[in-house]
């Protein structure tokens, strides 16, 4: 009987590695979620202890997400042909070292170079997930499972937020980051312990790949489909509001144009991940169930542009209304995964990772240069006035003037996303 119980115990274990896989690497997902966000909670003690200006302080968020875009094609090689368990554990170490260094860096640089060190490590995280739903579950699974993934980063995202802001309030910023470094060694542990050392053969045996012996020419393939383009443009499209509001400035322009303090709008503008929580979840699961995936991208947009426009130029709100409407704005933002589900459609079992690697780096890439665009131009029409201690203050026609250049970019992909076709 004993015997019996432990064969089928050891059966329903192994059919069920795709998901233990999967929860792990979305359980890291969400701890790099909340070192990307970080830096947007101490936008003020950071600026205070390093005296810099809103341009250099873009860069924290910007390099961040250049590194964690660029290593997006090489590590989904990398995945594959050194598998999951091995490179989701660098990665981990990669994130815990960059947050230790963060806790102790004596200048600014050495702060920009620990964001590089944590966005190398977080690049892993989103890939590794979307890869394994990719090559082990119907294409009916994948749109919820992705969605899945993305509100676990959002959760994570919203509820970090919350604590560093108290956290903020009775230590330094820089304990907050070695506690961050402690939580990843944690992380790395139950990795080593729950992802089987033979995980990395699940995928090669589930998806049959036979790699191409030149990655390099494959990689150009996918990016001459102008299909795979076309979707990673409206993925920039649907996510810049995270990364240009959500992850950087979101706090900073709440708490000038409304009059709330900066821990209120902190927490207001974690409303964005509230609703991209639950966005991520419905919308790919309803738009894919009933084919509606062009559509769904096409009205997504559309949706936040509008209501972005009314909390940009719109006049004072109150603070429900702007509770609302900044979740409005996020749960259209969940409609991302509709664009990596959708370009996904053209992928083979051999260029599958290639494509989400193409896809999520011209995304990150594109939101990292919108962040420091923002930054670049909140410098340029500063009118002159500072706090105290010497700082750059920002006017509210100074953020109205710089978020400006995110209201076109989503007005942009709006117009490319009319030519996607009705039909499915």
């Amino acid at each position: 009987m004993s015997s019996s119980y432990t064969t089928v115990s050891i059966s329903f274990l192994v059919s069920k590695r795709p998901y233990i896989a999967w929860i792990a690497a979305a359980v890291f997902y969400l701890y790099q979620y909340m070192l990307r966000v970080s830096p947007g909670m101490m936008i003020e003690d950071i600026r205070s202890s390093f005296s810099i200006r809103a341009e250099e302080f873009a860069t924290l968020g910007s390099i961040y997400l250049i590194f964690y875009s660029l290593l997006q094609i090489p590590l989904g090689i990398l995945i594959d042909k050194f598998g999951v368990k091995k490179i989701l554990s660098l990665s981990i170490v990669f994130c815990v070292i960059g947050s230790f260094i963060a806790s102790i860096a004596p200048n600014f640089l050495v702060m920009q170079f620990s964001r590089a060190v944590i966005g190398a490590g977080s690049a892993a995280a989103f890939i590794v997930s979307l890869k394994i739903v990719a090559d082990n579950f119907s294409p009916g699974k994948r749109g919820f499972l992705m969605g899945t993934t993305l509100t676990l980063g959002t959760v994570g995202a919203l509820f970090s937020g919350q604590i560093v802001v108290m956290l903020l309030q009775e230590f330094h910023w820089r304990y907050i980051w070695q506690f961050a470094s402690v939580l990843g060694i944690g992380i790395l542990f139950l990795s080593l312990i729950f992802i089987p050392a033979r995980q990395e053969k699940v995928y090669k045996n589930i998806s049959n790949v036979k790699h191409s012996k030149n990655v390099l020419l494959e990689i150009v393939q996918v990016m001459k489909d102008k299909n795979v383009i076309l979707y990673s443009v409206l993925a920039l499209g649907l996510y810049t509001p995270l990364a240009a509001v959500a992850d950087l400035w979101g706090g900073a322009f709440i708490s000038t144009k409304f009059g709330f303090s900066m821990g209120c709008s902190t927490q207001l503008n974690m409303m964005l991940y509230l609703g991209l929580a639950i966005g991520s979840i419905l919308l790919p699961w309803f738009f894919e169930r009933n084919s509606l995936l062009n559509a769904g991208i096409r009205w997504s947009v559309f949706i936040i542009l509008i209501a972005f426009a009314i909390v940009l130029y719109g006049p004072k709100i109150s603070i429900f209304s702007l509770t609302a409407l900044l979740i409005i704005i996020g749960v259209f933002c969940g409609s991302e995964m509709i664009c990596f589900t959708a370009a996904l459609r053209y992928a083979n079992e051999n260029n599958s990772g290639e494509i989400i690697g193409v896809v999520n780096t011209l995304n990150m890439l594109g939101g990292a240069l919108l962040q420091q665009l923002i930054g670049y131009l909140l410098d340029m029409n500063w009118d002159g006035v500072v706090d105290q201690s010497g700082l750059r203050v920002y006017s509210l026609q100074d953020f109205i003037f710089s978020l400006s250049a995110l209201m076109i970019v989503i007005f942009c992909c709006w117009l490319i996303s009319l030519v996607l076709d009705k039909r499915q």
